[in-house]
């Protein structure tokens, strides 16, 4: 009965020599993986742990945003446990929630490491909610990309991919894009991913990949809600916390390696061939060290109600850009890579997406015509990643209009917008494959890059993911980000987002240098567009970050750019050669991102796990174990206060030395950001030359 009932939950039959001990008192079940003095797993017997529900739901999408409007019946919130089997590696708890049947299955896997399966035997029943022991103080990093929080202790997280939306909570932002578009809420997310890290030394995988919530606000419990009829669960201990994300990557894939272009300074320019070959020599000219050029506009532009957007027709705009493959060939000559943009839908106004309607490529709706998605201001059509004509069909244009072009990266945007109701070519359910839609759009980028023998020489950068995306993702950027000061869509909430999601595989990350959205005049009444001091704080991050990239923004004409004056672009210039002196320390960082998965920007948690102050930072990073970066993010005054872990660290610009395990206060005058390095033995583990 044992081997019949693990075979089917579909865990692998092979084990370790470790073993499953249940401890059983009168408040809980206690679960040990061999001689480990804590439990990996602790179920309350005084609350009822599992739960089950059926449940409608309605949905309304908004330009990839989606709410949610849930009915439920026969919620039953009672379970009882009729046995327990055990053998040397497994426990099986069998039960009854309410008059449903349930078995609880637990499989250690290795001595670090607990498989969990819950499945309800009625399939009718659609949600289910397992609650775990979780202490009040523990706190609780990861869940993918988060823009507003570090701790997410107190907070429910929804696991579905979807655009971040605009203001994502910040006001008035929020209700100004909520009039037109969407504007997103501060959990909102474009890289959900279910794996979190405990500070009390264990991580939590959710392996369901359908619609799920994780629910961490009471103060002494974890619940997880599936919206399935099976729930399927990964539990770690390890003693350092960078155990977990070896462990975590290792499962599920880690970034390979990439291009020496990504290290040093990729600039965003549009306009057309002549306007960015005379921004590019005004810059080399003056100083500037280019390693790419990022021109999204390759393929052409629209005017929309938002501003300047592209036209998604994924080959050269030859008016714009006369002799495409030469200008590339041009720019390589003088060691500039040029960089391009695609994302996986096509505007029905194109010859692409005519091809790709009439040959079924695209995502259908239940009359079976191809699904218009509604963007801002065009229609579009979404490739339907499940049939393998539109897979080859989609790799066939990047490798002939993009790779054999001479573009050595691009920006691979979107993947969230695979509507609730849509009809897929394999028969899947769009609510389950919905999550799992950017990782294959990551996968079709990667294989067109493998198939051309150019893996290492040519890289593109996602927006959206899910778990295993760093298998096929080269790197990641954080999404479309307020030209503002502002906590949960503004310059604020770049550092959470790096430190979150790395902690879950996303190893590389960086932000648009400068932020993207932004309003002209809204109504008459309010405008928003990127000002000269906001800029500079964009570029002191950016240049200390994983990837530094500029982006012109969704307003160009109304934005202050790297280039606009004497000052602004000299400003540019000098932390661009700053970057460049970076470049080793960067490479051998980024070397821990292929070979353990340990990501670039790290939370200080990963490497000072006991120290309870670092446990809270959320608005500073490490850059690898060396750098310490706490970047000033608000408009107002000239100092910021920030804390440094244990050890020694020295200023990078005024040389001043610290003793760590203290707060400090430091003036953080432009040009000069708050940016240490350790040091060993009184000496800085790096050199920079920070004279002008």
């Amino acid at each position: 009965m044992h081997l019949l009932i693990f075979l089917c939950l579909g865990f692998s039959s092979s084990f370790a020599q470790t073993s499953l001990i249940l401890k059983e008192t009168n408040e809980s079940y206690q679960f040990y993986l061999d001689k480990q003095l804590n439990p990996v797993l602790s179920l309350d017997k005084l609350k009822p742990f599992i739960q089950i529900a059926q449940a409608h739901s309605k949905v309304k999408e908004v330009y990839g945003f989606f709410k949610f409007k849930e009915k439920k019946s026969n919620f039953c919130r009672r379970s009882h446990i009729d046995s327990i089997l055990k053998s040397a590696h497994q426990i099986q708890l069998l039960g009854h929630s309410c008059s449903v049947a349930f078995r609880l299955l637990l499989s250690a896997i290795d001595k670090h490491t607990l498989d969990v399966q819950l499945e309800i035997l009625d399939s009718n029943y659609n949600r289910v909610y397992l609650t775990l022991q979780s202490p009040v103080d523990e706190k609780i990093y990861g869940l993918g990309e988060q823009y507003s929080y570090s701790n997410l202790k107190g907070k429910k997280i929804p696991i579905w991919v979807e655009e971040q939306g605009i203001g994502a909570g910040d006001q008035p932002i929020t209700a100004i894009a909520n009039l037109k578009i969407a504007g997103g809420t501060p959990l909102s997310t474009y890289a959900p991913i279910p794996f979190y890290l405990s500070s009390r030394g264990y991580s939590v995988e959710l392996l369901n990949s359908c619609r799920s919530m994780i629910d961490l606000r009471q103060k002494n419990h974890s619940s997880f809600e599936v919206w399935n009829h099976q729930l399927k669960l990964r539990i770690r201990q390890f003693d350092q916390p960078l155990e977990h994300i070896k462990a975590y990557t290792a499962s599920n894939g880690r970034l390979s390696k990439l291009p020496d272009w990504t290290w040093g300074t990729v600039v965003g320019l549009q306009g057309g061939r002549k306007v960015v070959e005379d921004i590019v020599d005004s810059l080399t000219t003056a100083g500037g060290q280019l390693s790419a050029i990022w021109i999204q506009d390759w393929v052409g532009r629209r005017r929309t109600f938002v501003g300047d957007q592209l036209r998604w027709y994924w080959q050269a705009d030859t008016q714009r850009y006369p002799q495409f493959k030469q200008f590339c060939a041009n720019m390589q000559q003088k060691d500039i890579a040029v960089l391009g943009y695609i994302n996986p839908m096509l505007s029905n106004d194109g010859i692409l997406y005519e091809e790709a309607d009439q040959k079924g490529y695209l995502v259908k709706n239940h009359r079976g015509e191809s699904y218009i998605i509604q963007m801002t201001g065009f229609e579009v059509g979404l490739i339907d990643l499940t049939n393998p004509a539109a897979c080859q069909w989609i790799k066939s244009i990047i490798k002939e209009n993009m790779i054999a072009a001479g573009l050595k990266g691009w920006m691979a945007d979107f993947g969230e917008a695979l509507p609730w109701d849509a009809v897929l070519y394999s028969g899947v359910d769009p609510k389950k494959y919905h999550n799992q839609y950017p990782v294959d759009w990551a996968r079709v980028n990667r294989e067109a890059i493998e198939e051309a023998n150019q893996l290492g020489e040519i890289a593109f950068f996602s927006r959206s993911s899910f778990t295993g995306g760093s298998r096929y993702s080269t790197f990641y950027w954080a999404g479309d980000q307020m030209t503002s000061w502002q906590k949960n869509d503004g310059l604020r909430s770049i550092v959470p987002a790096l430190i979150s999601s790395g902690i879950c595989g996303m190893s590389v990350n960086h932000a648009d240098v400068g932020g993207f959205a932004g309003f002209w005049k809204v109504g008459g009444l309010f405008q928003m567009r990127r000002g000269r001091k906001l800029l500079k704080r964009h570029i002191e991050l950016g240049a200390f970050s994983p990837v530094f990239r500029t982006h012109e923004g969704i307003i160009p004409a109304k934005n202050v750019q790297i280039y606009s004056d004497p000052d602004i672009r000299s400003f540019y210039i000098e932390l661009s050669q700053l970057r460049q002196q970076l470049i080793p320390y960067l490479k051998k960082t980024a070397a821990e991102a292929y070979l353990k998965g340990f990501p670039m920007a790290r939370h200080l948690y990963l490497h000072y796990p006991n120290d309870k102050n670092a446990q809270k930072v959320k608005d500073q990073f490490l850059l690898g174990d060396a750098l310490l970066i706490a970047p000033k993010l608000k408009k107002t005054g000239g100092k910021r206060r920030l804390y440094l872990p244990q050890g020694q660290w020295q200023h990078l610009f005024t040389q001043k030395r610290y003793i760590g395990h203290q707060y400090i206060n430091i003036k953080a005058p432009l040009g000069q950001p708050p940016v240490f390095v350790k040091c060993l033995e009184n000496r800085p583990l790096i050199k920079l030359n920070t004279n002008k």
